[in-house]
């Protein structure tokens, strides 16, 4: 059960916002003029816009850095002022505040203890914009929740969260098929598959038509500008050109359908 430190509470935000706009300063002061306590760290404003699995890789693989009852906002929400429902969900030690989109598809539903639809206008200010819910309803909610109010006062609950169907992996022939769900800094592809997923023997790994070998551990497994496929240390297998770019190298973009292919020995 997640438990808010009301005395020193954390909030986390991954948003597409980038950071030549107001926005994220906008969200951030919302926040502290409810809650001048609050400590505020942003886990990336930098999600490729719209784009709702690269935020759930981030905040996935970057949540569990954080103390338990940390509150984690985000928001990459290309459905702003429609039907989908926004949510406050608790989850393990954590609170995850946002659209439901399929950006909290990752949390295990052992894991869930509840998910509430927001929708009590009692936190929430007089008007809210169709287009600015990360100021008016998740800022809002984020910082009353940093205050001690329960879940609960938020809304009603509902017993499951949107999926993202094409962030996963599957499995085909006894080959396992993923795609890329992220593009670091640094060029390197990010793919939907797990590793604690794929049987424990060797692989051949394969991007499109490209061969680039057996999983490897390190960018030094090859020589430089070599592709090289490894687990990286989040648990996801990853392609990287060492010291390169493997979305240049192969031309993949967020707008690619590259399929990554993982075909056991």
């Amino acid at each position: 059960m997640a438990t808010v430190n009301t005395h020193h509470p954390v909030v986390t935000l991954t948003t597409d916002f980038g950071e030549q706009d107001n926005y994220v300063g906008v969200v951030k002061g919302v926040i502290l003029a409810q809650n001048s306590h609050a400590r505020i760290v942003d886990v990336s404003h930098a999600i490729p816009p719209f784009n709702v699995a690269a935020a759930r890789y981030t905040l996935e693989t970057a949540m569990m850095a954080f103390p338990p009852g940390t509150i984690h906002v985000a928001v990459v929400d290309p459905g702003v002022g429609t039907a989908r429902d926004a949510v406050l969900v608790e989850a393990g030690e954590y609170f995850f505040v946002g659209p439901d989109n399929g950006v909290f598809s990752f949390l295990s539903k052992k894991d869930i203890t509840q998910i509430i639809t927001i929708t009590r206008r009692k936190y929430l200010p007089k008007e809210i914009s169709a287009t600015f819910h990360a100021r008016d309803v998740f800022a809002q909610v984020a910082a009353f929740l940093s205050l001690g109010v329960v879940p609960e006062e938020f809304g009603h609950a509902k017993k499951t969260l949107m999926p993202l169907p094409e962030a996963e992996m599957k499995r085909k022939n006894g080959d396992f098929i993923g795609t890329v769900i992220y593009i670091d800094h640094f060029g390197n592809l990010v793919t939907s598959v797990r590793r604690e997923r794929l049987p424990g023997h060797d692989f051949l790994t394969f991007i499109d038509d490209h061969q680039l070998g057996p999983l490897r551990k390190t960018y030094a497994s090859v020589p430089v500008g070599k592709p090289v496929c490894y687990v990286n240390s989040f648990g996801f297998v990853e392609i990287a050109v060492r010291e390169g770019s493997a979305a240049e190298h192969f031309g993949i973009g967020y707008e690619s359908s590259a399929k990554i292919l993982i075909a056991p020995m």
